[in-house]
């Protein structure tokens, strides 16, 4: 009787919605991105929190986050928005150019992809490709990295993911703080284009290399600049 009870209540599961942290920590990381926080701007907890009109504990909590991937950093007893030079965007793509191509050799070896896991990379491809073309630079540096982390999700090595996710994310800020998509954009749209017809072709080792020559010439485009 008690079960009938219970079943009859009409009771609807629940959808986890975005925690305030999580929403502060979007928030502050887009501000960044797009370059409306420019680096060395001071990141006051009680200013965020009046300009977000949330608390100053999930602000905290994101700032830590967003401090741990390396987007913010400490300069006395005061947090900023980290600086991006030409040296880090150096050493970040010579980690890339070896760790991405990783994501590949691993799906080769699981298997390859399904027909739903190339439609997920094909869908993100074609949302990019539309950016480039309408000059949407936010849209495709979005899209560009969520090609980048997809891909890398897809190899089913978390730990990969996770450091392709934080590479990718200060390449973003510079692509930002330098202006260089409006030339490259449509450039790197093909490039994608490339990796991902070998990979539906299941040609690993023309996948990879071609993951590894667009991320060469990301590398040469952004620090002729």
């Amino acid at each position: 009787m008690q079960k009938a009870e219970v079943c009859n209540m009409g009771l609807k599961s629940l959808k986890k919605e975005p925690s305030l942290a999580e929403k502060a920590y979007t928030a502050i990381k887009e501000a960044i991105i797009s370059n409306e926080l420019t680096p060395g701007t001071a990141l006051a907890e009680e200013t965020l929190a009046a300009h977000l009109g949330i608390s100053r504990t999930p602000i905290r909590t994101a700032l830590q986050r967003l401090q741990l991937e390396g987007v913010v950093t400490s300069s006395g007893k005061k947090l900023i928005v980290a600086e991006v030079t030409g040296q880090d965007v150096r050493d970040i793509d010579a980690v890339r150019t070896q760790l991405e191509p990783l994501s590949i050799q691993l799906i080769a070896q699981n298997g390859g992809l399904t027909a739903k896991q190339l439609k997920m990379l094909q869908t993100c491809n074609d949302r990019l490709q539309a950016a480039a073309q309408q000059g949407d630079n936010l849209a495709f540096l979005e899209q560009d990295v969520t090609f980048h982390i997809t891909l890398a999700q897809l190899s089913g090595n978390g730990f990969l993911a996770d450091l392709v996710q934080r590479s990718n994310l200060m390449i973003q800020r510079f692509h930002t703080l330098t202006g260089t998509l409006a030339r490259y954009a449509p450039t790197a749209a093909e490039e994608h284009t490339a990796i991902l017809q070998a990979l539906a072709e299941q040609d690993y080792p023309k996948a990879e290399t071609a993951l590894r020559t667009h991320l060469e010439h990301v590398d040469s485009r952004i620090l002729q600049n």
